[in-house]
């Protein structure tokens, strides 16, 4: 099925949300031969987070705030592979009584492909695919795992995810989910995440929601007589809403804001992010 340059570049901005946020990714692929980069910054931060499933505040640990800078770039294969990549640089930081040490590095690299293994007309006018899009995650670099303001988990991540998705006119969802081995202490993850999407004029409008359930691990409290931050069975609810403005067939701008609605061992983090999308 041939796609448009304007689907193209947009693909660009569900897959940098969904490698560099986990806020899902979505059925749109780029077309053979065409190449998207996209570069972002988003601002995560939080004062309160949940120990076990109890949502508590610490003026020990005060504010969190982690900036995260990402590059994406990905390429069509064939008109049903997209070659995937991402890469991102963190800062984080903590305004509690405890001073702990702020942090900044490289993180993570995530190199994946998405496959459209079937597609087929579904309902009036509308289309079912399903693809399969798995994923690896790799430090980039020794980065600091093990504290408030950890820059990440610091392991390899195998991702066996896939989507269907749903598309009828200027309208459209996609449904993500699978599952993620995690090697080290974090024990392995079942992601589900949940994009709709819709044009108006120029701009399309993307409400998420996204959901991690981890398949064991301690809570932040028993941490450290039974084992570091990075065992800890971390679970989050979250929802947002992102939009991006076609300028012209090969440029673009996103903008996004994510909430936690509910979470176990996680902060109650808030977030916005900004970028921009090219097509080449």
């Amino acid at each position: 099925m041939k796609r448009s340059t304007y689907v193209s570049t947009l693909s660009a901005v569900f897959g940098l949300a969904s490698l560099a946020s986990a806020q899902g990714d979505t059925g749109f692929l780029r077309g053979e031969g065409r190449t998207d980069v996209a570069l972002s910054y988003s601002l995560d931060w939080y004062d309160e987070f949940w120990v076990g499933d109890t949502k508590v505040s610490d003026p020990n640990v005060g504010e969190v705030e982690r900036a995260t800078y990402s590059l994406y770039a990905a390429y069509g294969m064939s008109p049903d592979v997209d070659l995937v990549m991402n890469a991102a640089y963190v800062e984080t930081s903590s305004d509690g009584a405890a001073n702990f040490d702020d942090e900044e590095d490289l993180q993570d690299l995530v190199l994946g492909a998405k496959w459209r293994a079937w597609e087929r007309g579904f309902g009036n006018n509308g289309a079912l695919s399903l693809f399969l899009t798995p994923a690896v995650k790799l430090p980039m670099t020794d980065y600091e795992d093990n504290a408030v303001t950890a820059i990440g988990d610091g392991q390899v991540d195998l991702r066996f995810r896939g989507i269907a998705h749903y598309q009828i006119g200027a309208f459209w969802g996609s449904l993500e989910s699978g599952y993620d081995v995690r090697n080290g202490s974090p024990d392995d993850e079942i992601p589900v995440n949940l994009t709709l999407g819709g044009d108006l004029g120029p701009v399309t409008i993307m409400p998420f929601y996204s959901m991690v359930a981890s398949q064991g691990g301690i809570d932040i409290s028993d941490v450290p007589a039974l084992g570091g931050f990075p065992a800890v069975e971390e679970e989050y609810e979250r929802y947002g809403l992102r939009a991006y403005a076609k300028i012209n067939d090969k440029f673009g701008l996103t903008a996004g804001y994510l909430t936690t609605s509910d979470g176990k061992n996680t902060g109650d983090v808030d977030s916005y992010s900004v970028g921009i999308v090219f097509g080449l």
